[in-house]
């Protein structure tokens, strides 16, 4: 993706390439006939059990206008190309993208995903970032995934991280390691309504290494609002010997 935001999403929405086992082509239109699949979008009815329609997958868009090259926040000055974190202090990160803005479908799937525990979402979703690696290669080469941890009690009321589903997934279609390198302290306030050094303070020390690596990390998270979160374990894994750190989300705020 081009600064400008010029890639369409629907060029990187990725698809399964082989035809599924006839008892799955079975099972799937058995069940259609009993259940009519609907997208999650828009309520029209789909095809195989797909999680969205055609129309509102191809709709599904990707971040316009000019761009921090670092971290995709709006520029509004000319003849800049980092925003103002970006280029008054280290963020950690090395590069930030995101498939497309909150403020659209993607928040849709986002909030489906992580409070009405939809589990297709994350699997339609975890195939939108692998997509997108393999069409765009923004971060060229990498050596391992990892993800955003959750503290034990968050994830527990919860049932699941969903920042971990989308690496595990992208992780198994892009053929590359999963490793779990962090871990969250302790429970921090939540970060919504909170300014950008307020969310950092509150996440000062919030992240520790269960593991040190040497290489190049994709750190995967759902949402990038202020970056703060993986700001923090970016900062992190650099403390533990990582190279570089690449951070990939499925929405921007």
């Amino acid at each position: 993706m081009t600064t400008s935001g010029d890639t369409r999403t629907n060029s990187y929405v990725w698809r399964p390439s082989s035809e599924p086992h006839l008892v799955t082509r079975v099972a799937e239109g058995l069940a259609s006939v009993l259940f009519p699949p609907r997208c999650l979008l828009c309520g029209e009815e789909t095809e195989r059990l797909a999680l969205l329609c055609e129309r509102c997958t191809q709709e599904l868009p990707s971040l316009d206008g000019t761009r921090c090259h670092r971290c995709q926040e709006p520029l509004t000055q000319e003849g800049l190309d980092l925003c103002r974190a970006c280029g008054t202090r280290d963020r950690g990160f090395d590069l930030a993208r995101s498939l497309g803005p909150y403020a659209s479908g993607w928040g849709r799937l986002v909030r489906a995903l992580k409070f009405d525990r939809e589990r297709m979402a994350a699997r339609f979703l975890s195939y939108c970032l692998a997509g997108y690696l393999t069409h765009t290669r923004p971060f060229g080469h990498f050596d391992v995934v990892s993800y955003v941890p959750m503290s034990r009690v968050d994830r527990r009321a919860r049932g699941f991280n969903q920042a971990q589903l989308l690496a595990t997934g992208l992780a198994k279609r892009l053929g590359l390691p999963l490793m779990a390198l962090l871990a969250k302290e302790h429970r921090t306030l939540p970060q919504a309504g909170l300014s950008a050094r307020e969310r950092r303070e509150n996440l000062r020390g919030a992240f520790h290494l269960i593991r040190s690596g040497k290489g190049k990390v994709l750190l995967i998270d759902d949402i990038f609002t202020t970056g703060s979160t993986v700001e923090a374990c970016a900062h992190t894994l650099k403390s533990g010997g990582c190279k570089e750190v690449f951070v990939l989300t499925v929405a921007r705020a």
